[in-house]
């Protein structure tokens, strides 16, 4: 089961140092931070732009949300024995879609970004008659996926390319048990055109120093701080989603570096980032 830790969580990182992502000082040294901004602010006609890129004015589509809730009806054990007590079980569905595009160029090169995001989350609403126990939400599964289509406007390269991250989670897999314990969720990233493939890899903070220096874990499970893209098993870039900032590898080249920027903007743009906390602030 996952709990709804997320402000205690904040709360808790308050009183720590500022969290960031761990960039290994032998990519840094070989590598270019920029900062991205237009990330926060005003979100109609938002533009982002770092380092030599910068966007078109992002046009997202209609957000679409639903929710379906029902009583369970189920002479199962669990549910008979919560009957006894007074309390009743709902199933509880929630669905969630986004979309937007954009062009992203570096005054030279172009490609334009076709995104789409979508949330499924299936849970169990126990309710209780008492007023001072109100009801709690478990949530049984859910299933997130951001897809984006990059058409690289370019002569010598037209072949499109295909971006894809999946976060799955079921509460009968799960193996967390204590409060530092982060929830099994199973995950995939990967960008591709068929020929080539940059594996994209989520970066989670574990510890955190907290302001009188002692190094403890973080409440809640590892947080999502970024991600790292390896191209040829090497790592070519670094998306750090806390500090709106990407690391390039300095020895790519022009069509390499609008491929990667396409990429880096369009996760940055996505409404979930860290799934597991973002859904129970999204409805």
């Amino acid at each position: 089961m996952i709990q709804k830790l997320s402000l205690i969580a904040l709360l808790f990182l308050v009183s720590c140092t500022a969290a960031k992502v761990s960039v290994p000082a032998s990519f840094s040294s070989q590598a270019t931070k920029m900062q991205v901004k237009g990330l926060n602010g005003w979100m109609i006609n938002q533009k982002l732009s770092f380092g030599e890129f910068s966007t078109s004015a992002v046009k997202r589509g209609w957000d679409f949300s639903s929710s379906f809730q029902y009583t369970k009806f189920s002479l199962d054990p669990q549910t008979m024995l919560l009957r006894v007590l007074n309390i009743d079980t709902d199933v509880r569905n929630l669905k969630q879609r986004n979309k937007f595009q954009y062009t992203i160029q570096d005054g030279n090169l172009m490609a334009e970004v076709f995104a789409t995001e979508k949330f499924s989350e299936n849970q169990l609403v126990y309710k209780s008659n008492n007023p001072f126990l109100g009801q709690v939400n478990a949530t049984q599964r859910y299933e997130y996926a951001f897809t984006a289509a990059i058409l690289p406007l370019m002569a010598k390269e037209n072949d499109p390319w295909s971006v894809v991250l999946m976060n799955k989670y079921e509460a009968r897999k799960d193996t967390a048990r204590r409060m530092f314990d982060r929830p099994y969720v199973e995950e995939e990233g990967y960008a591709t055109n068929g020929k080539e493939n940059i594996a994209i890899r989520p970066l989670r903070l574990e510890k955190v120093t907290t302001k009188s220096g002692k190094e403890t874990k973080v409440v809640g499970g590892p947080m999502l701080t970024g991600y790292e893209l390896r191209w040829d098993d090497g790592v070519v870039a670094i998306i750090d989603i806390l500090d709106n900032s990407i690391w390039f590898a300095n020895n790519l080249d022009a069509r390499d570096k609008i491929i990667l920027s396409s990429i880096s903007s369009a996760i940055l743009l996505k409404r979930m980032q860290d799934v597991e906390k973002d859904k129970d602030t999204n409805f």
